[in-house]
């Protein structure tokens, strides 16, 4: 784990030393103070409904196991979000699968694996908009180059996307089968530790059941859909705040661009990799280094902070342990 934190901290800091270089730190504040205070609330307001809709997205995909209550999906959801801000290696999801374990009475490994079915639910999304981004948008010589990068990183997601399917697939359906190819490969690994994996991997398959029926089907689809369109929202919104009048297809493609920031390790909050995918998705569509920096870190400053400040809010009103919730024993 600090092998992680350290990498992605030196990640950080050389995203954060290639997005200010060259910026002009007196046009760089100007910019941001210049950002007009009534558009921040509704922008705020969307980042406060993302973690309603992920609540309400997951009591369908975690129906099958349990008929969860809404306040404790919303509070299990703000609360990994926020760990993730301050703690390294996604430990967020972990912590999130813990507390709603803790507070329904449900097999943490299960949980876990809704969060793993959610995810695969987003990334479906987010590669329908790169594919409308991408086959809508005219790439100039100059950026020929990079319109050819994400081309291939969104192959080499899709074909990731497509295996992860698989893979699970595979778990669900054979869950003996895989049981017993996981033992063969951890048999070099004491009985009782090589017996608890296997018992977490058995759990862990039993949340990989997708919906209940149609009806949850659709509706798992339409709030994947209403999260990631509201975000599109809030990152125009936060252009027309700030002076900057955004083409329709900049929203869509800076979306795609801190989609594949965050899968980069980093230290906490995405910090250095969500502000230089913000710049340069902005500096494509000529703006200034100045201009873009601003806003990606206004962007990225009304997600973390009412992040951080909801989630200490949940964490002081129902006296969570973060010990006990980042403990991997406790899956």
């Amino acid at each position: 784990m600090s092998r992680k934190f350290c990498l992605g901290l030196l990640i950080s800091i050389a995203f954060l030393y290639i997005a200010f270089r060259n910026v002009d730190l007196g046009l760089l504040f100007i910019s941001i103070k210049s950002t007009s205070l009534p558009f921040l609330i509704p922008v705020v307001g969307l980042t406060v409904s993302f973690y309603l809709i992920r609540a309400l997205r997951w009591f369908h995909l975690l129906e099958p196991i349990k008929r969860t209550g809404i306040s404790s999906l919303f509070s299990s959801t703000v609360i990994g979000f926020a760990a993730n801000c301050v703690l390294p290696a996604r430990l967020g999801e972990f912590v999130r699968a813990n507390y709603i374990g803790r507070m329904e009475r449900i097999s943490k490994s299960s949980s876990l694996a809704t969060i793993v079915v959610e995810r695969l639910f987003d990334v479906f999304t987010i590669l329908l908009i790169f594919l409308f981004v991408i086959l809508f948008t005219d790439f100039p010589p100059e950026w020929e180059s990079t319109g050819k990068a994400l081309k291939a990183g969104g192959t080499l997601l899709l074909i990731v996307f497509i295996m992860s399917i698989l893979l699970l697939i595979g778990l669900k359906e054979k869950t003996q089968t895989f049981l017993n190819m996981a033992e063969k490969v951890v048999f070099f690994l004491p009985r009782k530790i090589r017996q608890r994996i296997l018992d977490m991997l058995k759990d862990f398959s039993k949340g990989l059941v997708l919906v209940k029926g149609p009806s949850q089907l659709l509706a798992v689809i339409f709030y994947s859909l209403a999260l990631w369109s509201l975000t599109v929202l809030q990152i125009y919104i936060l252009g027309l705040s700030m002076g900057l009048s955004l083409p329709f297809l900049a929203p869509f493609f800076i979306l795609t661009l801190l989609c594949f920031s965050v899968a980069i390790p980093s230290a906490p909050g995405y910090i250095g990799t969500f502000h230089l995918a913000c710049q340069y998705g902005l500096i494509f569509y000529g703006f200034s280094k100045e201009r873009a920096l601003s806003m990606a870190i206004v962007l990225h400053a009304s997600g973390f902070i009412p992040t951080i400040i909801l989630g200490i809010i949940i964490f002081l009103l129902q006296h969570i342990s973060l010990r006990g919730l980042t403990n991997s024993r406790s899956l």
